[in-house]
């Protein structure tokens, strides 16, 4: 007998311009994609379309609440990590 387990390794953030944008299958305005490479470091890549600071906090927030202690992400050709504490730093 064969005994399978999957775990999710990529998943999405999409962005609205308005609550509820996901349940409406609303057209998103911004995406962004995260690589799980543990269950607590991310890699988080491929950001398209409006991804302002206030997004990028909330995303980041997201993640924490999610158990994610470590944001790794690439900034002008060089790789950043960012940990995440209680508090996320000021905009």
């Amino acid at each position: 007998m064969t005994h399978l387990h999957m775990t999710p390794e990529v998943s999405t953030i999409r962005v609205y311009d308005a609550p509820g944008g996901y349940e409406a299958r609303r057209p998103y305005v911004g995406i962004m994609t995260v690589s799980h490479l543990s269950d607590t470091v991310v890699y988080l890549h491929g950001a398209v379309g409006k991804i302002d600071r206030a997004t990028h906090r909330a995303a980041l927030a997201m993640l924490r609440e999610r158990g994610v202690t470590t944001v790794q992400y690439e900034r002008r050709g060089r790789m950043k990590y960012l940990e995440l504490s209680d508090t996320l730093p000021a905009a």
